[in-house]
């Protein structure tokens, strides 16, 4: 080698390290994932975030981190993949909006406290099995919120303020938040979780009751449920596979879990 070419070397490695952390600095560089934040891996269309406490909503790009207390929405014939802290995945359609209440995890432990206010739009669930002593994943509507466990299911919520939720596989618990204490809405949203009793499912035959005594209603595999607006809901109802799949936000979302399944 020549003399002064080992330098020349060193100071062009140094000057390339340089460009490179430069480079991953930028405001097009994919963040990092926390444990209290949710990873948006997928966006077909336009969507927006507002970051809590601010008033100006900014667009959301493949690689952004939402945290709790974040709103965000989809535009027309958009679509948005989040990935949740413990590896769950939530999709959400055009013309949906959210909100991320909690997004805790703790991987050393096993345990989450995951919370998503939907007050309007459609919303599919790929909700990984948690271990730890807390395993909380919820996402409400104004009149419904459902308690998942590891299971496939999706929500949808009408102008109208009804809510559809079906599910795919596992289970489902789908209370009345004007039962359950920690989802009473107050101004500015969904008052704090604090203890309540531990739910009780209904018995089967279902029976009719009111919009202020229906506590909880449970939901297994291909197995349906509306709640209305206003009133008590229907009963639950087995829902055929090759009616569902009819519509093509449910057949996008299957072959979605399929490609990012293990």
């Amino acid at each position: 080698m020549r003399p002064g070419c080992g330098k020349l070397l060193f100071w062009g490695m140094l000057v390339g390290t340089v460009l490179l952390s430069i480079e991953g600095e930028g405001p097009f560089s994919k963040e990092t994932a926390g444990s209290n934040q949710a990873e948006v891996t997928l966006l077909q269309g336009k969507a927006e975030f507002l970051p809590k406490g601010e008033t100006a909503w900014k667009p959301l790009a493949v690689g952004n981190l939402l945290s709790p207390e974040d709103e965000g929405r989809t535009g027309e014939k958009a679509r948005i993949e989040l990935r949740l802290p413990d590896r769950s995945v939530l999709r959400f359609d055009q013309r949906t909006h959210f909100k991320m209440k909690s997004l805790f995890f703790d991987s050393q432990q096993g345990s989450r406290e995951i919370k998503v206010e939907v007050p309007l739009g459609k919303t599919w669930a790929n909700v990984r099995k948690a271990f730890g002593a807390k395993k909380t994943f919820e996402v409400a509507s104004a009149n419904a919120v459902a308690g998942v466990r590891d299971t496939i299911w999706r929500m949808n919520v009408e102008t109208d303020q009804s809510t559809l939720i079906r599910v795919y596989e596992g289970t489902v618990e789908v209370y009345n938040p004007f039962v359950k204490p920690d989802y009473k809405r107050e101004e500015g949203g969904f008052k704090a979780p604090r203890e309540v009793r531990g739910p009780q499912e209904i018995p089967r035959p279902y029976a009719e009751v009111t919009k202020e005594q229906w506590e909880q209603i449970v939901l297994t595999q291909m197995m349906q449920v509306t709640v209305p607006a206003v009133g008590s809901p229907g009963k639950p109802t087995p829902f055929q596979a090759e009616d569902d799949q009819r519509e093509e936000w449910v057949r996008w979302n299957q072959a979605r879990d399929r490609a990012i399944s293990p």
